[in-house]
């Protein structure tokens, strides 16, 4: 069962996925070559990471979940099994509930459902009791782990250790390894009891057809992945779900016996095209295409399914009226133990660096925000929305840090504070309790590869230099 907070939202009618279609740019699946034996088309995803559809803090974004149900709509005919490969979100906040919800409905859509999904590390930050009630509400999306076994007999597991696929010639067995689970907090007793890679993959291949594809979902580093090759049977495909690629290889990976590995990159940027034969009674692939998700340049929407962006839209809306900006306001300290205290205080004693800031963008971080509410470039409630706010202001999300702006007006923009840190210890004994100079990993926490492709810290700083 869910708990009572979410059953009301639960209750709610999902949005009808009617299957309309609108006019839009073609798209020609690539041709692919007739392979000899037997084969399977897997189209692959990872790592969501809860990334519903680009910020579009920059133009050219790729992925989205609209696009990305909408390519697969199209190219229906160009693959057997749709298989995501978990960590749908990596947090346990109360964002994370509702992003996984809309997700769940995405992945469960009857026009394009998923085959299968694994589960990963970030699942896991969420309640397991929570967890367990989404993927029960969702009986048709076969979750897949068989490292993982619960340690409370009590404790709901919908979580399969293995999925059989089957289309036409087409057979594929899909398990999934997540290889960790969350450090158990308050002194909790761990809930789950996690097998080794070997005793997980003999569970899952009890029984596996010759014929059948026996494909891997692994979490953890690319060279943990590499060593499930050396599992008994071997894989016939490893797919590496992990940060460590933001974008899928060109090419993909061979490991030891021939084994290979794939990588479809993060945020659900790209859809990975695998086909998979058995040559010689060694797996082989024949066609491997990252397919990047990205916009029409022509027609704003043309090339993301209706349904689903109206599912986003309608989660953005939710997030406003359940007041989850507020509470996922001051859920952890500060990193060094002080309070926030605002621009205003730093300017007192800091009144060039204040000059130079109030020129910047940084100083409007937040109106464009406002802005954005506003105009038809997004149309949906931009300053409420956690994921942005955390970037538009000082602190958000940590203890004193910014909560809205009719309590902690002094906290919007990108001010002292987002880069040096809480400045109440130095306010009150500069000499004692110096601030710490910054550098470039202090701006790419918002400044990343998705929402500043283009950023070089070099040649930003300059636009902002101060003293």
């Amino acid at each position: 069962m869910l708990p009572r907070t979410l059953q009301a939202l639960f209750a709610v009618p999902l949005l009808a996925l009617s299957g309309c279609m609108p006019e839009a740019e073609p798209v020609v699946a690539a041709p692919r070559e007739q392979d000899p034996g037997p084969r399977v088309r897997l189209r692959l995803t990872g790592h969501l990471e809860g990334h519903l559809e680009p910020c579009g803090c920059a133009s050219g974004q790729v992925g989205g979940m609209a696009r990305r149900t909408f390519r697969s709509l199209q190219d229906r005919g160009s693959y057997d099994f749709l298989i995501e490969g978990g960590d749908l979100t990596t947090g346990g906040t109360p964002l994370d509930e509702l992003k996984l919800y809309t997700i769940l409905n995405v992945l469960d859509d009857q026009r394009a459902r998923y085959d299968a999904v694994g589960l990963g590390p970030g699942d896991l930050a969420l309640d397991p009791d929570l967890l367990a009630g989404f993927v029960e509400s969702f009986p048709q999306l076969p979750f897949v782990c068989a490292d993982l076994v619960p340690t409370d007999a009590e404790m709901p597991w919908p979580f399969r250790a293995f999925v059989d696929l089957e289309e036409g010639t087409a057979k594929a067995r899909v398990t999934g390894l997540a290889t960790r689970t969350p450090e158990p907090t308050g002194g909790l007793t761990p809930r789950f009891e996690l097998l080794t890679p070997q005793a997980a993959w003999t569970r899952a291949m009890e029984g596996v057809a010759p014929d059948s594809f026996r494909v891997l979902l692994h979490h953890g580093s690319s060279a943990s992945a590499r060593e499930a090759a050396s599992l008994d049977p071997r894989p016939d495909l490893i797919v590496s779900i992990q940060a460590e690629h933001a974008e899928p290889p060109r090419d993909p990976e061979f490991l030891d016996g021939g084994v290979p590995m794939v990588q479809p990159g993060v945020r659900g940027r790209f859809l990975l095209d695998v086909t998979l034969a058995r040559m010689d009674g060694a797996p082989r692939i024949t066609q491997y295409a990252p397919i990047p998700l990205e916009g029409s340049r022509t027609r704003k929407g043309a090339l993301e399914d209706p349904d689903v962006r109206a599912l986003v839209l309608a989660h953005r809306h939710e997030v406003q009226a359940d007041g989850t900006r507020e509470r996922m306001a001051e859920l952890s300290p500060t990193a060094n133990g002080a309070s926030y205290v605002g621009n205003a205080r730093c300017a007192i004693c800091h009144p060039e660096a204040q000059a130079v800031w109030e020129k910047t963008r940084h100083a409007r971080a937040w109106a464009t925000l406002e802005e954005a509410a506003v105009g038809e470039r997004y149309g949906w409630p931009v300053p409420h929305y956690p994921d942005c706010v955390r970037c538009h202001t000082v602190g958000y999300g940590q203890t004193t840090g910014f909560v809205n702006p009719e309590k902690t007006p002094g906290l919007r923009d990108v001010g002292c504070e987002s880069c040096h840190g809480a400045g109440s210890q130095h306010a009150a004994n500069p000499i004692d309790n110096r601030l710490g100079s910054i550098g470039a990993a202090s701006c790419l926490v918002c400044h990343d590869f998705e929402q500043s492709p283009d950023f070089d810290y070099a040649e930003h700083w300059k636009q902002i230099e101060h003293k």
